[in-house]
């Protein structure tokens, strides 16, 4: 490979790495490649229900870097466009109000088949609230 071949492939992708990876998040929590089973739809503390508006920061700070229009992840199935109306609509494709820890959305935030690693472990408060908010039926 010749050094211009290299320097291309250098300029093009580190800022593709640098723009979405976040060193901090580590790998995918230990049982993040096992399917979960349906607890019943119970995952948060029996408390209030959790609406959309607690959710949309934690999707745009942890989820939209990347699963953005032009991001790294823009080409997939999940693109957040920073409209709580529109972020709705998106977040609530990838969850299932009946199983709440099987939600394509929790699963991948937890790093199962995530290329960008976990995002929230299943032990973070972050984590909880996603569960919590689609136990309680995922409200707006």
């Amino acid at each position: 490979m010749s050094s211009s071949s290299l320097l291309r492939m250098l300029a093009v992708g580190l800022p593709l790495v640098l723009g979405c990876a976040d060193f901090q998040r580590g790998d995918p929590t230990p049982d993040a490649g096992v399917s979960p089973t349906n607890d019943g739809g119970s995952g948060g503390d029996g408390g209030e229900a959790v609406s959309f508006a607690s959710i949309h920061p934690l999707l745009t700070s942890g989820c939209q870097s990347c699963h953005r229009s032009g991001g790294a992840a823009g080409d997939t199935g999940f693109v957040l466009t920073g409209d709580a109306e529109a972020d709705y609509l998106e977040a609530t494709s990838s969850i299932d109000v009946s199983n709440p820890p099987a939600s394509r959305l929790l699963r991948k935030a937890s790093g199962a088949g995530h290329g960008g690693g976990a995002i929230y472990r299943d032990t973070s408060t972050e984590y909880q609230t996603l569960l919590a908010w689609i136990a309680g039926g995922a409200q707006p």
